[in-house]
This record gives structure tokens, sequence and C-alpha cells, in this order.
């Protein structure tokens, strides 16, 4: 089946195709004749893009998730095989099968069945296609630039920590960013009034004095004192939950400050050795470079904790978290030929940079990688 170009506007474009509903016939990658019954609902954001659906492949009866992507291997790229949220998919579309394999696999151990859409027509008038687009096909390389924009957004995060790491220290500034980092969009607000609230000095000295597991205690402590604070818990995954998240700060908080340790920056903490967040209970790949990223880093460069040069190597060397969803369109503007352009956390964030300074504020075609 001839698949669909990617295009900035594809995916959302196949969402309504499948809210609409698909005119028979339909099959299977495995060859199985599909039939839907129940397209599902639409999801409001994080998780699947469709809920509850139900199908007849062939006379079995599938019931669950839908998620729609443009490529099959945006499945692994998005993270969606390791996270528990996508774990009830009944059926995964695509408009390509990169993978060349009739199932999707979670590491739940579930095979989703693969659904191939026909291509749609094309759009008139043609969409628009930026110059960094142009320059993307081309063969211009955007590496390099998004690097140098990486680089420059993690020194204006250490820019915003320094006033907090004069006044309260880099330990208290780092604990302060780390729980901003584990809140989220949705709870950032709340989980900074928590740092100030509960400051890393009093929290240690609880712990401290308490005979439970030291990250027990320490979610235990940051989780009564969410009572008095508006927190979001609704419409979130599981694991983005304030009572997981707290959990794992916790975790985190027993590993960088273990018992008798004062509110500094934690002893033995290396730009290298930061990585091993990523094998902190309750932290993932993903969410363990968010933290590197948005705390570790900046509070290390403002208080001038590591030299720059090794904070800056294991900065580019990181890779990427996951591409936000607002930079889908420029995602599909750089990756020409398939390529992904934000490979390194490094990367994304220079992305990041390019779009709130250029692509969002009318400078279309005046940004680093048009020119």
């Amino acid at each position: 089946m001839t698949a669909l170009p990617a295009s900035p506007a594809a995916e959302a474009d196949y969402v309504r195709l499948w809210a609409a509903g698909l005119p028979p016939p339909l099959r299977l990658e495995d060859g199985r004749a599909l039939q839907v019954i129940f397209p599902g609902i639409p999801g409001g954001g994080a998780g699947p893009d469709f809920s509850g659906a139900i199908l007849d492949a062939a006379g079995d009866l599938l019931s669950g998730d839908i998620e729609i992507h443009i490529r099959a291997s945006g499945w692994r790229a998005h993270g969606h095989d390791t996270d528990p949220a996508y774990a009830a998919v009944a059926l995964h579309v695509v408009s390509e099968n990169d993978a060349s394999a009739p199932f999707t696999l979670h590491r739940s151990g579930r095979l989703i069945p693969v659904l191939v859409l026909p291509p749609l027509p094309p759009a008139f008038p043609p969409p628009f296609t930026p110059p960094c687009a142009l320059e993307a096909a081309r063969g211009r390389l955007s590496g390099a630039a998004l690097e140098r924009l990486g680089i420059r957004r993690l020194r204006m995060k250490a820019a915003r920590a320094a006033p907090q790491v004069v006044a309260d220290g880099p330990g208290q500034a780092l604990y302060s960013l780390l729980l901003e980092t584990l809140g989220g969009p949705s709870n950032r607000a709340p989980f900074a009034t928590l740092a100030r609230s509960i400051p890393l000095g009093v929290l240690l000295e609880a712990l401290d004095g308490s005979t439970a597991p030291r990250a027990f205690a320490a979610a235990a402590h940051l989780k009564g004192a969410t009572a008095a604070l508006v927190v979001r818990r609704a419409g979130l995954r599981p694991m983005a939950s304030p009572a997981r998240r707290l959990e794992a700060a916790g975790a985190i908080i027993a590993r960088l400050w273990p018992r008798a340790s004062l509110p500094r920056w934690p002893a033995g903490l290396t730009p290298e050795g930061a990585v091993s967040l990523g094998k902190v209970s309750g932290i993932g790949a993903a969410l363990a470079r968010e933290l590197l990223v948005n705390a570790v880093f900046p509070v290390a460069l403002a208080a001038g904790r590591w030299p720059e040069d090794r904070v800056l190597a294991s900065y580019i060397a990181l890779p990427s978290p996951g591409t936000y969803g607002k930079l889908r369109s420029l995602e599909g503007w750089l990756g020409s030929g398939g390529t992904r352009p934000f490979p390194g956390a490094a990367r994304l964030q220079g992305a990041l940079l390019l779009h709130a300074d250029y692509c969002t504020r009318g400078r279309c075609g005046r940004c680093p990688l048009s020119d």
C-alpha cells in the first residue's frame, strides 16, 4: 500500500479521518479483514488518540485504545513501547509501516495489530512549506545550529537558576528545580511551592530522625505537605500523577542526600554519574533526561560545581527524552528523508528556542536554519 509522505498536519488529518469513520474494505498488516464497530472516544492530549474502541478483526473482537502515527517507528520514537499509558492500545494506525512488521510490540508483551491507511488526497491550497524545510530537502544539515541554540538555552536556564543559587545555595536550588521538573506542566507551580514550604535542610533533618526507609519517609513528608496545595490529579497518566512523582522525588532525595548529608550540592555527583538518575525507582529514561536538562546541568553551571566543558559534553551526548507536541511541525520540516532532527537533548532544546524565538514570532525565514 502506498504511504503518504510525512507532513506536519498529516497525523492530525488521520486522527480526523479515523474519527469520521473509515469506509470498507480495511485489512490489517497481518492479513485479517478489519471492521470498525466503534472508533472510540477522542483522547484529551496525553495518552492514546482514542479510547474504548471496539473492532472486529476477522471474527476476533478487539477492544481498547487507538494510537495513530505517520510512521510505525513513531511508536518507539515517542516512548510508547515502555509507557504503561499505552498498554491497552488495541490497534496501531499508521500511514507508513516503516517497521515492516505486522504487529507493534509493547513491553507488557502484547502484540498490537497494525493498520496502514491509504494516502489522503492532496490538500488545496497546498500546505505552507517554510524555508528551513526547503533547505533540509536540499541536504542542509541542521544539527550544528540546533546544538548551538541548545547550548544557549542551557545557559539561559543556568542564568535563571543563579539568583536562587546565590540566595539559598546550590543544594536547595537543585532540590527546588528537581521538584519543579517532576511536577511537569500541570503541577510545576505547586511543586515549586512545595520546595519552598519544606526546604531541603528541614526535610533532611526530619529524614535523619526517622526510622522508616529514607525514600519512603521523604515521599511521605512531601505528600503530607501537598494537602494544603492545589494540585492537579485528573487527566494525568498514572506515572505522571502527583503521588507517583512525589514517590520518585523521595527516591531521588534518598539517592542524592543519604543519611547525615548536609543540604548542599550532593557529594560525589558528577556530569557522567548524573545519568544514573534514570536508574532510580519511578524515574524512566525520558524523565531522567528532563531532570538533567532542567535541574542538574543548569544548577551545576550556575554554581560552578563542574567545569563548563564537562557539562556541555554530557549535555550534547545526552539522548533526547522525546519530541514535544509543539515541535511536531518543525520535526516534520527538518526530518527530510526520514531522519530524526532532534536525536539528542541539546538539539531538542535548541529546537524549543528556535520555536520560541522565530517560529512563533513571525520571524520565519530569518532563523539560523533558513538563511
